[in-house]
């Protein structure tokens, strides 16, 4: 705990330092997570003609972010952006996925929240497909940063081939990131 003072000290005089008294700072959610969480492989999601749905499955369940605690005390959040990546190899079969980001505050389940990224994938056999969406100015995003943590969970909703071949492949994670731009808070 000794070290919050310092990062507040530090955070202060950053703004302090600069000429138009703004912070930039990156959060990196999957530096929280070890390279094989990132990883996810799906199926078989067999073929019917009626197409198999998975319903929502995490990828990242609900992940506990740690923050800069304190420093709503010296800065506002005036902004931040949310960038996701992630990129999925259809082994067999043809198929549907939904992506989807929830995000909360720490005593707040994320599911139990509006999804803040909505990401819709068609999916081909042999092919590797990526995605990036970035969501910015979502004024429930933004409020998130001035707490000491938050929650995020990431899900797949797969649906399965009316024909051919059962859906399966692999989804990883390659960014989850948030960029935040605070402004000094007038004392």
């Amino acid at each position: 705990m000794r070290f919050r003072p310092l990062l507040l000290v530090i955070l202060a005089g950053a703004l302090a330092g600069c000429g138009d008294r703004r912070l930039l700072l990156g959060v990196d959610a999957l530096s929280f997570t070890s390279p094989q969480d990132r990883v996810d492989p799906f199926g078989p999601v067999p073929a019917l003609v009626v197409p198999v749905q998975t319903g929502e499955v995490p990828v990242l369940d609900d992940l506990h972010v740690n923050l800069f605690g304190g420093a709503d005390q010296i800065v506002n959040v005036d902004q931040a952006t949310l960038t996701l990546s992630a990129n999925l190899a259809d082994s067999t079969g043809s198929g549907l996925d939904t992506l989807r980001v929830y995000m909360s505050d720490v005593s707040t389940d994320p599911r139990t929240t509006a999804p803040v990224v909505i990401a819709p994938v068609v999916l081909t056999p042999g092919q590797s497909t990526s995605i990036h969406a970035v969501v910015g100015g979502d004024p429930r995003v933004t409020s998130l940063f001035t707490n000491s943590q938050m929650r995020v969970t990431v899900t797949t909703s797969l649906q399965g081939p009316a024909v051919g071949q059962p859906l399966n492949g692999v989804i990883t994670l390659t960014t989850l990131r948030a960029d935040v731009v605070a402004s000094r808070r007038n004392m």
